[in-house]
């Protein structure tokens, strides 16, 4: 009973607390500000709307950049396209090469035939002709063997001719085989080579378009953190001040993953997201209870983890686009999916507040981050407090 009236007690205090703190803050406000004052808030204000329009004009320059390397990609497919048409010629290539190899082969089998009986013969002949029978002083059987000899010779003459020629025929065949066996290798080299070069100096392209596009959104960060810091600023100025440390920060609920409007709630019925008109959905949308919170943010904003835990996948899924799923205790998972880039890998451990990818960066129009908290299978509030310092 004591401890009960304790903690209205306590409650009491806080609320009142919290009124008086509120009309501090009112009374605050309403106090006029000196002409100092406001001229250095007029020109705090001229800064920040400034540094506003170098952030729109950065992230504009980097939606360009990406445009580029996605029309580099889709030459990359245009590529790919005709290698396979170059493969396919680069297989008929192939073919006749082999259809030329086997054909040098048989040719060369059959020279080597024909040489080494032409070389047989024509050893015979040179022996018969270094001792020829004597035309004088023989008897008649010798003579009829000179006889049958010359007759022979002169039978032989035209067929060792005749095969000379074809022995020449086949050497000119083989050389001319050898030809354009070396142009069908240097055909296919260069249809080979050609589409891989081209692929690879378009692959460097979308690297450097990529790293610059990343260097852009970076700047455009940094200059909305300004923006933020001068917005703190003037509302110091104006006596609007936050009321800190009122309610603490419960590092047991999850951050808002992207810089954004929160165009749809957990447990949310309807049927256009939050109202909004012209932004590209990238979450399944199409459910007629949200299971989870939708962001509508600018394109190519930075996803930050919501909380610390680790990488259990990241990469394309379905229809859900770039999609990054965190393991952060206790059964607990946290899905974001509609990223336009990811920055992580499987396995890899983020702390909460880590950069995780991009929001898409490919239209002027504000994209929607989606995600949800689940526990096991089952989707949770993830407004709610998470247990998960069991990590």
């Amino acid at each position: 009973m004591h401890r009960s009236s304790y903690r209205l007690l306590l409650t009491g205090f806080a609320v009142f607390a919290l009124a008086g703190a509120m009309q501090s803050d009112a009374n605050v406000r309403i106090k006029p500000l000196s002409a100092q004052d406001q001229a250095d808030l007029d020109a705090l204000s001229a800064q920040r709307r400034a540094e506003e329009r170098k952030s729109d004009q950065t992230r504009q320059t980097a939606r360009q950049i990406a445009l580029e390397a996605e029309d580099l990609r889709q030459r990359i497919i245009d590529i790919s396209k005709k290698q396979g048409v170059s493969e396919q010629r680069a297989a008929i290539y192939r073919a006749k090469l082999e259809t030329l190899n086997l054909q040098e082969v048989d040719i060369t089998r059959r020279l080597t035939t024909e040489r080494a009986k032409q070389a047989k013969l024509l050893s015979a002949l040179q022996i018969y002709s270094r001792n020829p029978p004597p035309a004088l002083l023989i008897n008649p059987r010798r003579a009829n063997d000179a006889v049958l000899a010359a007759i022979i010779m002169k039978a032989i003459t035209p067929e060792l001719e005749k095969r000379t020629q074809s022995l020449v025929k086949e050497n000119a065949q083989l050389v001319n085989v050898r030809r354009q066996a070396a142009l069908q290798n240097e055909a296919l080299f260069i249809s080979e080579s050609e589409v891989s070069s081209q692929r690879r100096e378009i692959e460097g392209l979308i690297r450097q378009k990529i790293a610059l596009e990343d260097k852009m959104l970076k700047q455009a960060d940094r200059m909305d953190a300004n923006v933020v810091v001068m917005k703190a600023r003037e509302d110091r100025m104006r006596g609007q001040l936050p009321l800190r440390g009122m309610l603490g920060n419960d590092s047991s609920r999850l951050g808002q993953p992207v810089v954004g409007e929160k165009v749809r709630d957990f447990g949310q019925v309807g049927g256009q997201i939050g109202g909004q008109s012209g932004v590209q959905t990238g979450g399944p949308g199409s459910t007629p209870s949200s299971r989870g919170v939708y962001y509508a943010a600018q394109p190519g904003s930075q996803v930050t983890a919501p909380a610390e835990g680790e990488v259990e996948y990241a990469g394309p899924l379905a229809s859900y686009g770039q999609v990054v799923i965190l393991g952060i205790g206790n059964n607990y998972h946290v899905v974001l999916t509609g990223l336009g880039r990811i920055y992580v890998d499987k396995g890899q451990t983020v702390g909460r507040g880590e950069p995780v990818g991009r929001m898409p960066n490919l239209s002027d129009k504000k994209t929607l981050l989606y995600m949800e908290l689940r526990r096991g299978e089952d989707p949770v509030n993830p407004g709610n407090l998470v247990p998960v310092s069991g990590r």
